[in-house]
């Protein structure tokens, strides 16, 4: 058996799980780890004892000779198109941890780099990489469950200032240099169910339902820069109306839960279960728990550098963009502070750690599920009215050229088709 060598970029978080998951490939061997502060993670000693190899950048590895057959991506944010960029122009296949990029343009690099490259791309949305998830998907392509109505999530988190505190960039829009990081739960933490929604709602097992307009209202209960609750309505080519519910400022768990409506039936999934859809004739269909295995992603990526790496991807930048480019959309909106009065404290892992969540926010959050509105369509004292931004007007304001819209359109990714039109 040839072994894949990995190196992987980032040892800390959810890098630590990467190092963690390793152990059980045996067709991997971990060639190197790339973390400037490789000496503070948990891994650290196990990993010095093994004499894996340790660098401060990917340009020390490249420049040390190092090569791999795939590189895993799972640094920050701001580090991710660089980071994926420099090991397809090395020559290895990568797997970049969600989301894709910051920004659209980044993501359109990345392609570039993808295609000139000549090597495979994908983005770590676990769910879309599960067993649960690609069968569902499957059925609704087949037209089992006829045209899309309506897709709702609602997931609330609670996150204290230990998260908020763990690193330069948590709830930042942009980092110290000035480069966009737009940190926040759409983007980051519950990302993936957002994405899991746009992946559904795909014409294809290769693409995203392409957003067309996005409403939201953002607030933030938190002492930082960005939101740390969303709750939006996003309009698509596929899917008429998509609605997501996500907060850090809560009390206690709750999610992530969803539901798809269909012309034919419906598909739920509560917390930590099994899909299951119903159709109108009554047949029931259970698709099994889209957690049961969080490393399928590197799993089909490693089979893939070994013997297929023609197949289509599962989980390409084609699908990864379409939350991306809900992500510009929002950031263009306003942050609404909770009143302040109405918010609560508490020690959530420790004495140190100080969670801020409004109360009764949860409950909220399941109400405007079941109604399918949004709080301020529900009279909510303290929400305000959602913003709402026309997203081809935002990609056009990105600055990307005929040519690079064109691109995108091509691969049907989410573009509207204004993309490519005067302006």
């Amino acid at each position: 058996m040839k072994l894949v060598d990995v190196v992987l970029v980032g040892i800390g978080g959810y890098g630590a799980r990467y190092v963690s998951a390793l152990d059980g490939f045996p067709e991997a061997r971990l060639a190197a780890v790339v973390d400037p502060t490789a000496e503070s993670t948990e891994h650290w000693n196990a990993l010095q004892a093994r004499g894996v190899r340790q660098y401060r950048s990917l340009g020390d590895f490249l420049g040390a000779g190092g090569r791999a057959d795939l590189a895993v991506i799972s640094s920050p944010i701001v580090f991710h198109r660089e980071h994926s960029c420099l090991a397809l122009q090395a020559g290895m296949n990568v797997l970049c941890e969600k989301p894709i990029s910051a920004t659209v343009e980044e993501a359109l690099r990345m392609i570039e780099a993808r295609d000139a490259a000549g090597r495979f791309l994908e983005i770590g949305y676990q769910w879309s990489f599960s067993r649960a998830i690609r069968q569902l998907k499957a059925d609704i392509l087949d037209g089992i469950f006829g045209a899309p109505v309506l897709f709702k999530t609602r997931v609330a988190w609670p996150r204290g200032s230990a998260y908020y505190g763990r690193n330069d960039w948590s709830g930042r829009i942009t980092n110290d240099a000035g480069r966009p990081v737009y940190d926040s739960p759409v983007n980051n933490a519950t990302a993936h169910y957002l994405h899991n929604m746009l992946f559904l709602g795909g014409l294809s097992m290769e693409s995203a339902a392409r957003p067309v307009f996005i409403e939201a209202e953002c607030y933030r209960g938190n002492e930082i820069e960005n939101f740390d609750t969303a709750c939006c309505r996003i309009t698509t080519d596929e899917v008429p109306e998509i609605l997501f519910f996500t907060s850090h400022c809560v009390d206690r768990n709750a999610g992530p839960a969803f539901e798809l409506k269909f012309e034919r039936g419906t598909i739920r999934y509560p917390v930590g279960g099994s899909i299951e859809a119903l159709l109108n004739t009554g047949r029931r269909i259970n698709y099994g728990d889209p957690d049961a295995d969080p490393m399928e992603k590197l799993r089909f990526c490693l089979e893939r550098c070994g013997h297929s790496r023609s197949q289509p991807a599962f989980c390409g930048p084609e699908a990864a963009v379409a939350l991306t480019v809900c992500v510009d959309g929002i950031q263009r909106m306003a942050v609404h502070r909770f009143p302040s009065n109405e918010l609560s404290q508490r020690p959530l892992h420790s004495a140190d750690d100080l969670l801020v969540y409004l109360p009764g926010l949860v409950e909220t959050f399941q109400t405007a599920f079941d109604r399918e509105r949004l709080p301020s369509e529900l009279g909510t004292p303290w929400a305000r009215p959602a913003e709402r931004v026309d997203l081809a007007s935002v990609l056009c304001q990105q600055g990307l050229d005929d040519t690079a819209g064109n691109a995108f359109a091509e691969r049907s990714i989410m573009l509207p088709a204004s993309i490519g039109e005067d302006r």
